[in-house]
């Protein structure tokens, strides 16, 4: 049987200057598929953007969240926005495409972001805890300490430093570049396992089709069974795995390539959430954001211009449009894809029927 290396093929991207439509090369592999009252935002007024809008073609809003830095994820009918150098999380109303509310982070220095089984999730590395908020006020109900690792990283070293989080299967999934993730149980808070990995720089944890998948780095992608906690094994790809998303069955990687026959910055890879297989790896920009949308993908990706937007859909050639601003993180629902403007304070909401698939 071929390798995954054989069996790709390089792509090539055509971008325009201002806005236009690109097709870029197609790697498959030959087993491609088949109500709760709103709070009152605080007054603390958002900086002005120096960057120029989106071309109002493809955004229909813009939106002051103030200083970002964070993630944006779409969860309970709003949109949350990471305003980390505010130390906020910003809560974003996609009917009235205005901000309601400003939360506290719950903590200095947060770094990741998420939202379910009722609260807002933050974590806090300087202090080893993960702070969970009530969405309705902003109200702390909970202060989660992760204790050390069961193992030394070095000499006398076991901090858990955590970076990553996500929630589903009635918990909470902390990870660590350290080389661990831990399960913190819904309901009644507490860190219930920790699953050593290979150490490395996650930079990407999701929940679905009953696995945890953290994205780690150069050693692929980990996947740990939520019901029993295990470590099923790690999936290995020709990219340097830092992004992961999930939508219509599948788990998407993005990252660097690590493929020397592709030309491309970067790549997505798609894998069977049921199975853990890989379907097929996309040569593409390099990924700044991952979300996914309706059986695709969408990635943002640096441009010599200010930024691009490339679409990934099984059914079709990938395509990619180049937009000024510095396009950033991603998140799509409300009937729309939020982008982040990486250099400033705005999040753009698109009209998926404006979008190039």
């Amino acid at each position: 049987m071929a390798s995954q290396r054989d069996r790709l093929r390089v792509g090539a991207a055509v971008l325009g200057a201002v806005t236009v439509l690109a097709v870029v090369g197609r790697i498959t592999s030959p087993e491609a598929p088949a109500a709760r009252s709103q709070p009152t935002p605080t007054t603390t007024p958002a900086p002005p953007s120096q960057q120029l809008p989106l071309p109002e073609r493809w955004a229909t809003a813009q939106i002051e969240v103030g200083h970002g830095g964070g993630p944006l994820v779409f969860d309970a009918g709003s949109l949350w926005v990471g305003a980390w150098r505010d130390g906020q999380v910003v809560r974003v109303d996609p009917r009235a495409n205005r901000v309601v509310a400003r939360f506290p982070a719950g903590g200095p220095n947060p770094a990741a972001l998420a939202v379910g089984a009722g609260t807002i999730w933050v974590v806090h590395p300087d202090t080893d805890e993960v702070v969970r908020l009530d969405p309705g006020t902003g109200r702390v109900v909970a202060r989660i300490k992760l204790d050390q690792l069961p193992f030394q990283v070095a000499p006398g070293d076991r901090r858990f430093l955590p970076s990553l989080v996500a929630v589903g299967a009635g918990a909470g999934w902390v990870a660590t570049g350290r080389g661990a993730v831990a399960r913190i149980d819904a309901a009644s808070n507490r860190v219930v396992a920790v699953i050593k990995l290979l150490p490395g720089s996650p930079a990407g944890i999701a929940v679905a089709g009953g696995s945890v998948w953290v994205a780690s780095g150069g050693d692929g992608v980990a996947r740990i069974e939520a019901a029993s906690n295990r470590l099923l094994g790690t999936i290995g790809l020709d990219l340097y795995a830092e992004r992961v998303a999930v939508g219509g069955g599948a788990i998407w990687v993005g990252g660097p390539t690590t493929d020397p026959i592709v030309e491309i910055a970067g790549a997505v890879a798609r894998i069977d959430a049921a199975s853990g297989r890989v379907r097929e790896i996309v040569p593409t920009g390099l990924p700044i954001g991952l979300a996914a949308a309706a059986g695709a993908v969408l990635i943002t990706e640096p441009d010599t211009v200010g930024g691009a937007l490339e679409c990934i859909d099984p059914e079709r050639l990938p395509a990619a449009m180049t937009l000024q601003p510095a396009l950033g993180e991603l998140a799509v629902g409300g009937g729309a894809v939020w982008i982040a403007d990486r250099r400033g304070s705005l999040v753009y909401r698109l009209d998926p029927d404006r979008l190039p698939c």
